[in-house]
């Protein structure tokens, strides 16, 4: 599937269809509503939250054969390291190596730009993600708590990017 995919990077907002990547972001991440707690803050993604983003951070999207958005990928700068978020799919057609895709690139737009390593959270619940972060290189390197509550909710897990 990936073979058909090309992954770009909006350089203007007026590239950008903000309003397909919250319809993404809230599918992919439904099947989450009844496994982690507290609720994912996907479940409140806004247009303007992601126009906020997008003037701070790096966007990558996946874009299908006809020009569709069938994925996407967010990089933020901090400082010696990159953290990734919102890596989401359209979920009717997850599992064909877009999100891999997708991870790898930000990766390497990282790793050209001199990070040391790739962060990200995923939730303690989320067995599958945590395995597929492992698949690309990611390891669990501290745990993190929500604020009210009295156990890890995420794993922090890092990449290294720089290879001796």
């Amino acid at each position: 599937m990936t073979s058909s995919i090309e992954i770009t990077v909006p350089q203007v907002p007026e590239n950008v269809p903000f309003e397909r990547l919250v319809e993404i972001l809230l599918a992919a991440f439904a099947f989450q509503d009844d496994i982690v707690d507290p609720p994912s803050s996907a479940k409140s993604v806004t247009v303007s939250e992601l126009q906020w983003r997008f003037a701070r951070d790096s966007l990558f999207l996946a874009i299908d054969p006809s020009g569709k958005v069938v994925g996407q990928i967010w990089v933020e700068d901090i400082g010696k390291d990159a953290y990734l978020y919102k890596l989401s799919v359209d979920p009717a057609i997850k599992g064909g190596g877009i999100g891999k895709a997708l991870v790898e690139t930000a990766c390497d737009f990282a790793a050209k730009r001199g990070k040391e390593k790739m962060r990200l959270h995923v939730r303690v619940e989320l067995e599958d993600n945590i395995a597929f972060f492992r698949s690309r290189g990611f390891e669990i390197a501290g745990e993190g708590i929500h604020d009210g509550y009295d156990r890890p909710t995420f794993w922090k897990m890092a990449r290294d990017l720089i290879v001796d």
